[in-house]
């Protein structure tokens, strides 16, 4: 890899252009992991998921960057236990590490030593990587949450509802409450995450275990932390969960999908070694580029790992007190008020609308293309 020779530029099945797909690279690259001329770069693939495609532009250009560019190739992992030695030494090093592989989900969990810039790259395929999702500025959505982050961060509480009955509501922990400090590193993204991801696609993280009401379920997916067989459920039909200060209390809905959704939690929880019956952390999708075309039914974890940044979508971490927890719960369409102001209306971000932050983001890029709002999130 790594040469024109061996790249297929057949583009009689893609919908993105060869340019598309350079042009999302590099914003990737030098905007994202700020890289420069010089820079040692491990690109780190998943077998079976990332297309190979998509890695060797990924490579190229950062060798037209100056770069000293290796690339390696490595299975799925089943969690943070079953990481490779030689892989984590490999990523120690390096400038800059692209993860085309969702082992970077587990990095906070796996002691190691290293430095430079880490980012998960969500966009693993050719179409993937050339979309409008890749292609708006990075800086874009720094400047978002730039802004966003502080005012979610300042209220006092929140409530989501959804279409399908959700209502629940949690208070925010105000200054000198948390034991938590903020982080300042200069490399984290504002999103909750020690590391970067591109694109960028969440708000930050907001703790459950104080929230009270109802969520409805229709899917578990994988939180990213360990595999599960099989790795996540999609019921018959939606099950109302009752939730009292993070623990689920009860199950509402048909028999059959009650018994499904309780017997999956507990099997996860029982092989993990942790309490099944718990929503303990939130966030949402705050990026509307985000277009998804397949479905759940083809495959939760693929599906989750790509719509979570769509503004439709808002996730909870569920199965044990610790975030991110083992699973998640998708919830679509969203309303989410913060002491009492929409600031996702039925799924839309409309935090977006604001005209100043139009005007802050001008500088980096075009407002009208990068919050435009995609519908097609595979429901």
């Amino acid at each position: 890899m790594g040469t024109l020779e061996r790249f297929n530029f057949d583009a009689s099945h893609r919908k993105y252009s060869e340019q598309d797909v350079r042009r999302a690279a590099r914003n990737m690259l030098i905007d994202g992991c700020q890289m420069k001329a010089g820079d040692e770069v491990l690109i780190l693939n998943e077998n079976g998921i990332t297309e190979p495609a998509a890695s060797d532009v990924i490579e190229d250009e950062a060798r037209k960057l100056g770069g000293r560019v290796h690339v390696m190739w490595t299975d799925t992992v089943k969690g943070p236990e079953d990481m490779p030695p030689s892989v984590v030494k490999a990523f120690e090093s390096p400038d800059v590490t692209i993860f085309n592989h969702m082992i970077a989900g587990v990095l906070r969990m796996v002691p190691f030593n290293g430095r430079g810039m880490k980012m998960l790259n969500f966009l693993q395929t050719w179409d993937q990587l050339g979309s409008p999702f890749g292609q708006v500025p990075y800086n874009v959505w720094l400047e978002v949450l730039k802004n966003l982050g502080p005012r979610l961060g300042s209220a006092k509480g929140w409530r989501i509802t959804c279409p399908l009955g959700s209502d629940l509501s949690g208070p925010i922990p105000q200054p000198g409450q948390s034991p938590k400090p903020a982080r300042t590193d200069a490399k984290a993204t504002g999103d909750g995450f020690t590391l970067r991801t591109f694109p960028l696609g969440v708000c930050q993280v907001f703790d459950s275990m104080q929230a009270s009401g109802r969520l409805a379920v229709r899917w578990l997916t994988p939180s990213g932390v360990h595999v599960f067989e099989p790795n996540g459920i999609a019921l018959p039909s939606p099950v109302m969960i009752q939730i009292d200060k993070g623990r689920i209390t009860g199950f509402d809905g048909e028999s059959q999908a009650v018994a499904q959704l309780r017997a999956y939690m507990e099997k996860c929880g029982s092989e993990m070694g942790k309490e099944p019956y718990i929503v303990n952390s939130w966030h949402a999708g705050i990026n509307p580029r985000c277009a998804v075309t397949a479905g759940p039914e083809q495959g939760l974890d693929q599906w989750m790992y790509m719509v979570h940044a769509n503004p439709r979508i808002v996730h909870f971490h569920t199965i044990g007190p610790v975030q991110p927890g083992e699973m998640s719960i998708p919830v679509v369409d969203p309303t989410i008020e913060f002491d009492g102001e929409k600031l996702w209306d039925a799924g839309r971000l409309v935090f977006l609308d604001r005209p100043d932050l139009r005007d802050k983001v001008r500088a980096f890029g075009d407002p009208d293309f990068a919050f435009h709002h995609e519908l097609e999130i595979g429901v």
